[in-house]
């Protein structure tokens, strides 16, 4: 287990700690918001000083600042970050001014309880020399590095990362922007491996709601350090800190009674919602649909025009069969699946039914350039979608166990009300 201790806070990879940022743009806004992240209980802040832009270059500004902070969150360690904008921030300045303003708040870290400083390691010329002159005074170093438009490759991260640790930092931190969820899984498999690698603690994060899972994933990652809104959020994709809370306990540990089946219209994302669900707490995903393809070795499409409707259900009902002779799976199923009562009585008798609902303007944004959708051929609209979800709906409503809206396009969102609630049944512990 790696750890690191300042006089407040102890980082470890087995509790990963909640850090919220306040990114006021005047020293009363910014003591304003320190008092209304107080309330939701962090474990640090971050105090993102570039939203002052040229006022940040003024010492007494920021004792000013740090002061307000510290006088309302009282002992709670402070993060002092200047993102730059060539790494996503607020404040154009030069090597020379930034480091220049580091070495002035080091000065007064001890007063105001700040324990940590963010330092960009990859950009900053001779950002070792800073570090070390840093490391004169009581505080620690966060090596950063943030990539606001793409996801570079595993090989290329994990060398990132190599190369934080390389200028002396205490924690070394990677941010980057995904395009798709292979993005994603890239980044969550680079941290694994460079946690394995190096000796100083990680904090890595996918930016977005398509990479928010990775913040609520640090068991894999590594991550002693997750991010989440407060007043405002710092970056793309920070949820709030009560859904990062609970995620996080859940990402950390837990035991499912039977399985966690999900239905709902095609489009409600039930793929989607149960790989966040499976990355999350760590169980088996199922997606019926895969399944069938690659058991029968032809594409959903193939399957209708060879045997029909009624020929897909039936291999459908058999796949759900052979599926829900385990436990512990997250399974996602076809949109029809559960008009047959034969699947409904499989699904029930091994778990929790889940049905995502959405509206039907909702599903056809989501479906309306997807050519695999066999019931939607020359029917692409959202009348027709409006008319098969009308018929549909009241079968889904009568077998589901819990009803989870998805309208709000937020994965995480979806997955904390759906493992909530499943908590309180008692099929989650």
């Amino acid at each position: 287990m790696k750890t690191l201790k300042t006089a407040h806070i102890e980082l470890n990879t087995e509790e990963t700690k909640i850090c919220v940022p306040i990114i006021g743009t005047t020293p009363e806004e910014i003591a304003h918001q320190a008092a209304l992240v107080k309330e939701k209980k962090p474990d640090l802040v971050e105090w993102r000083a570039d939203y002052l832009k040229d006022a940040v270059t003024d010492l007494e500004v920021n004792r000013q600042c740090l002061k307000g902070i510290s006088d309302t969150l009282k002992d709670l360690p402070i993060i002092y970050t200047i993102r730059t904008k060539a790494e996503g921030g607020e404040w154009e300045v030069s090597d020379e001014i930034y480091k220049k303003v580091c070495l002035n708040v080091a000065s007064i870290s001890e007063e105001y309880h700040v324990e940590f400083i963010d330092v960009e390691a990859c950009r900053v010329e001779g950002a070792a020399s800073l570090i070390e002159e840093l490391h004169q005074y009581p505080v620690k170093v966060i090596g950063s590095n943030h990539h606001f438009f793409s996801t570079p490759d595993e090989s290329k991260m994990i060398s990132i990362l190599k190369q934080i640790e390389e200028t002396g930092a205490d924690l070394c931190k990677l941010a980057v922007m995904p395009k798709n969820k292979y993005d994603v899984e890239k980044l969550m498999s680079a941290s694994q491996k460079a946690n394995e690698q190096l000796t100083k603690p990680l904090i890595t994060m996918s930016m977005s709601e398509l990479g928010t899972v990775t913040r609520v994933c640090t068991k894999q990652t590594g991550s002693v350090i997750t991010f989440a809104a407060g007043v405002d959020a710092s970056a793309p994709g920070q949820a709030s800190v009560e859904t990062v809370r609970n995620l996080l306990q859940i990402n950390r540990g837990c035991k499912l009674r039977g399985n966690i089946s999900l239905i709902g219209f095609m489009g409600t994302g039930k793929t989607t919602v149960s790989r966040a669900l499976s990355m999350i707490t760590g169980l088996e995903e199922i997606d019926v649909d895969q399944y069938i393809v690659k058991t029968q070795g032809m594409s959903i499409n193939e399957i209708f025009e060879q045997k029909g409707e009624q020929g897909f259900r039936d291999i459908e009902t058999e796949a759900l069969r052979t599926i829900s002779k385990k436990e512990g799976q997250i399974i996602s199923c076809g949109g029809g699946a559960v008009l047959r009562d034969e699947n409904v009585e499989i699904l029930k008798q091994t778990g929790e039914i889940v049905l995502l609902k959405a509206t039907p303007e909702t599903i056809y944004e989501r479906v309306k350039d997807d050519t695999s959708r066999p019931i939607l051929k020359n029917n692409m609209n959202v009348e027709f979608i409006k008319e098969l979800m009308s018929k549909r709906e009241p079968r889904y409503v009568s077998v589901t166990d819990l009803q989870v809206s998805v309208d709000c396009n937020d994965r995480v969102q979806v997955c904390n009300e759906i493992l909530k609630a499943l908590k309180e049944r008692g099929v989650l512990e």
